[in-house]
């Protein structure tokens, strides 16, 4: 009898890297990149790509002893953070800053590869190690500022960011402190922490992101095409000199503390009650287009009293809570935001603008109220609204 020989199977920390990474940038690549093409999923995915083409790099490193192509895939790898934090910065709409990423993708892998054979290859790592780290703590600072998704989603990225900074600056510390420690045993304890650190840095980075991709409400075609049906009803509304139009910028109320007070399911419910009771209180011939969770425009047609009494059934539905709903106990509230075309135009930017800034006012005043556009109101005022105001106190409706 012929018994087969067992060849023992022996995995190790940087096999698990290499195929988690490689699992996880599928996962990205899938979820995120294809299915929803923007500037912010592109560039998550070339960080997973460099993600990847690093793991593979530090297992062939591993395999041959090379310090030169560990180097490679220390810089590689190490270009994650400075990637996610532009791409989340264009996911949120905010200003891009892309020179101080594209000097470290350029200037970091090379460093590292041209001092890997000298005594200065560990105060280098370190060097970038810490610079990589401040990269990070943009990236929680982003994810915690302004609350821009359900909480129990940012924050597997948004601590693992934080706990990064926090471990490369002890590693500097540390070294700088343990001068009895060779540089040889230095090396090694920071390329098991950067194996350890890839694996739960990435998991944690394609839990948020892909999430946070495929949890907004609305793609972003079907809002653009609402927005044209929308202008395309005012240019008409103009041509024929109907002075009875209106938009209305409905916002919801404090939604960072919205977050704060429920789970990601329950928010979900309170956003998907808010855009109902909006829907519900407007007659059939208005349109409210859905641009978040937290935020509607409504095109209507009306008289000022016809406007006003919508406007006050949707502010009334809103802050209204009804016995054994599953949110019951959470109080929700809204803004208002109020520009007419006999004031303004039938230029929908500008309706939006006037409106928008109104809406900031009528928050800033306390919320749960409506406020008519004015003058001050100048159209190149900013649409986007601080995301929460600290109420003033109990409210009333008021123009």
């Amino acid at each position: 009898m012929i018994v087969p020989a067992h060849v023992p199977v022996h995995v190790d920390i940087t096999t698990s890297m290499v195929a988690v990474v490689t699992v996880l940038a599928a996962l990205v690549f899938t979820l995120a990149t294809l299915a929803r093409p923007s500037r912010a999923t592109v560039t998550w995915g070339a960080a997973f790509g460099l993600g990847v083409l690093g793991a593979y790099l530090w297992l062939a490193g591993n395999q041959t002893s090379d310090p030169l192509m560990r180097a490679a895939a220390s810089g590689l790898l190490l270009c994650f953070e400075p990637l996610v934090w532009i791409g989340l910065r264009m996911h949120l709409r905010r200003r891009v800053v892309g020179w101080p990423v594209a000097v470290y993708l350029a200037i970091v892998p090379s460093l590292l590869v041209l001092t890997a054979k000298t005594p200065v290859y560990l105060l280098t790592f370190h060097t970038v190690f810490v610079v990589s780290g401040v990269f990070a703590a943009f990236v929680g600072y982003e994810l915690l500022r302004r609350q821009p998704g359900p909480r129990d989603i940012l924050l597997p990225l948004a601590l693992a960011s934080c706990a990064f900074i926090v471990v490369a600056v002890t590693a500097a510390v540390a070294a700088a402190m343990n001068q009895g420690v060779s540089t040889d045993e230095q090396l090694s304890t920071l390329r098991g922490m950067n194996a350890v650190g890839t694996l739960v840095l990435s998991t944690c980075a394609a839990f948020t992101l892909v999430l946070m991709v495929r949890a907004e409400a609305t793609p972003p075609s079907a809002i653009e095409a609402a927005i044209e049906r929308a202008r395309w009803r005012l240019q008409k509304a103009g041509a024929q000199n109907e002075q009875v139009w209106s938009l209305l910028d409905v916002r919801l109320d404090d939604p960072a503390d919205l977050r704060e007070a429920s789970t990601g399911s329950t928010f979900a419910m309170i956003a998907d009650r808010f855009h109902d009771d909006i829907q519900d209180a407007l007659p059939a011939a208005a349109d409210a287009i859905r641009i978040d969770d937290t935020r509607a425009i409504v095109i209507i047609r009306g008289s000022e009293e016809a406007v006003r009494f919508h406007m006050r059934d949707i502010l009334t539905r809103i802050s209204t809570i009804e016995r054994g709903d599953p949110i019951d106990g959470i109080r929700a509230s809204a803004s208002i935001g109020w520009a007419t075309v006999a004031s303004t135009g039938y230029d929908y930017d500008e309706l939006a603008a006037a409106a928008g800034a109104a809406a900031v006012r009528a928050r800033a005043a306390g919320g749960d109220r409506w406020k008519l556009s004015t003058s001050s109101d100048a159209p190149a005022a900013e649409v986007e609204a601080p995301t929460s105001v600290p109420p003033a106190g109990r409210t009333t409706l008021e123009r």
